[in-house]
C-alpha cells in the first residue's frame, strides 16, 4: 500500500486546460473518490496518476517516489476501466491470471494468487467459464480479480459501475466496499454518479472544470458545502437555491427573495458580508407548515411517491423547487403548498463569487 500525492498538477491539451493546479494528498489506506460532471478532469487526474497521461506540469508521487517519468507498469498500481476488457476466448481463470504470467511469475504463485482472488470474489466456481458465459457483474468482478492478483500499492477504477443496471450497481458498490475493508489498498475511484461518491468514500474530492473544488469526508461536504456549485452536486434531489437580499426586521436580519421570506439563523449572523446572497435549501430540509411558520409557497407540478417520502416537484415564482414530504401528504398536483424551512440546515452563499458565507 502507499500514498498518493498531487502537487500542482495540471494537464493541457494544446491550448485547453483540462486540468487546473490539482493539490491532493491521500493516505496510505485511504478510500478516495473524484466526482464531477462529464468533462470536469477526473478521469483525466486518475489517468495521469496511472501514467496513461504525461502531466504537463506538476509532480505526482506515489509513496515517497516521484512517478513523472515512470511507465504504467513500473507504477505498482492496478486499474479497472469502465470497459471490462476481457480476453472473449479466454476462461475466467486464464483473464484474472494473465498480466501475472505476462510478468513470469511462478505457476504456483499465480495459482495462489487466482484463487485467493476468486474467493473474495465470489468467482471460485465460474473459473473455467467463459466471459459470454457471465453476467454483468460477474464480468465485472473479473475485471476487479485481475487487478487484485496484482497486488498492487493502489487501486485506481475509472467509472467502473457504469455499464450495470441499477440494482446490480447497488449491489456491487457494497462488493467494492467489503473489498477493501478486506484487502486495505489505497484507491482512486472516479465515478460521475454523487450517491455512488457518498456511498463508497472515505474522502470525496469534487471536480468542476477541471479545478479542484472541495475535498472532505462525505457528510462534511453535505452539510459544509464550501461553494454553489458543491452544495448542488452533493445530496439527491439537489439543493434548491433562491437569490435573497438581507433586510433588518427590528434589529434581525431576514433574506427575502421572489416568494421566499426567512429570518437569518443566528450562527450565521456575524458572518454576513454582503446583502446579495444566495440562500441553499435541501429538499428534505422543506416540510408542510402544518402549524409551523411558512417561508415560502410552492406551485406543484409533478408529485413522484417513493414510499417511504414523496418528492414534490414545482415552483416558488420563476424558481424551480423540490420538497420531500411525507408519504401520507395530502398534497396533489396543482396545489399551493405552504412550505416551511428547517432553519437550522440553510445555507448562504456570496452570489457574486457562489462561496459559501461560513468560509468566504
Amino acid at each position: 500500500m502507499a500514498s498518493v500525492t498531487l502537487d500542482h498538477v495540471y494537464k493541457r491539451f494544446g491550448d485547453v486546460q483540462v486540468v487546473t493546479d490539482a493539490q491532493l494528498d491521500i493516505e496510505d489506506g485511504d478510500f478516495v473518490v473524484l466526482v464531477g460532471p462529464s468533462g470536469c478532469g477526473k478521469s483525466t487526474t486518475l489517468r495521469m496518476v496511472a501514467g496513461l497521461e504525461e502531466i504537463s506540469d506538476g509532480t505526482i508521487k506515489i509513496g515517497e517516489k516521484v512517478v513523472n517519468d515512470l511507465s504504467p507498469r513500473d507504477r505498482d498500481v492496478a486499474m479497472v476501466f469502465q470497459s471490462y476488457a476481457l480476453y472473449p476466448h479466454m476462461t475466467v481463470y486464464d483473464n484474472i491470471s494473465f498480466g501475472l504470467r505476462l510478468r513470469k511469475y511462478d505457476r504456483g504463485e499465480i495459482d495462489n494468487r487466482v484463487q485467493e482472488a476468486a474467493k473474495i470474489l465470489g468467482l471460485t466456481d465460474l473459473l473455467n467459464r467463459k466471459p459470454k458465459q457471465l453476467s454483468g457483474g460477474q464480468r465485472q468482478r473479473v475485471a476487479m480479480g485481475r487487478s487484485i492478483v496484482r497486488q498492487p500499492a493502489v487501486f485506481l477504477f475509472d467509472e467502473p459501475l457504469s455499464n450495470l443496471d441499477a440494482k446490480l450497481r447497488v449491489q456491487m458498490r457494497a462488493e467494492i466496499a467489503r473489498l477493501h475493508q478486506r484487502l486495505g489498498t489505497t484507491t482512486l475511484y472516479v465515478t460521475h454518479d454523487q450517491v455512488e461518491a457518498m456511498t463508497l468514500a472515505k474522502h470525496i474530492v469534487v471536480m468542476n472544470k477541471g479545478m479542484i473544488q472541495q475535498v472532505g469526508a462525505p457528510l462534511e461536504l453535505y452539510a459544509h458545502p464550501a461553494n454553489t456549485f458543491v452544495a448542488g452536486f452533493i445530496g439527491s434531489p439537489a439543493m434548491n437555491f433562491f437569490n435573497v437580499d438581507v433586510d433588518n426586521e427590528g434589529g434581525v436580519p431576514h433574506v427575502k427573495g421572489e416568494g421566499v421570506h426567512a429570518e437569518v439563523p443566528e450562527r450565521l449572523r456575524s458572518q454576513l458580508k454582503t446583502s446579495e446572497l444566495v440562500l441553499g435549501v435541501r429538499p428534505e430540509h422543506l416540510s408542510e407548515a402544518n402549524g409551523t411558520p411558512a417561508h415560502l409557497t410552492q406551485s406543484v407540478e409533478v408529485l413522484e411517491p417513493l414510499g417511504s417520502e414523496v418528492h414534490s416537484l414545482g415552483t416558488v415564482g420563476d424558481t424551480a423547487v423540490t420538497a420531500k414530504l411525507e408519504p401520507t401528504t395530502q398534497v396533489k398536483v396543482g396545489d399551493r403548498v405552504p412550505l416551511s424551512i428547517d432553519l437550522a440546515h440553510v445555507h448562504l452563499f456570496d452570489r457574486a463569487s457562489g462561496l459559501s458565507v461560513a468560509v468566504s
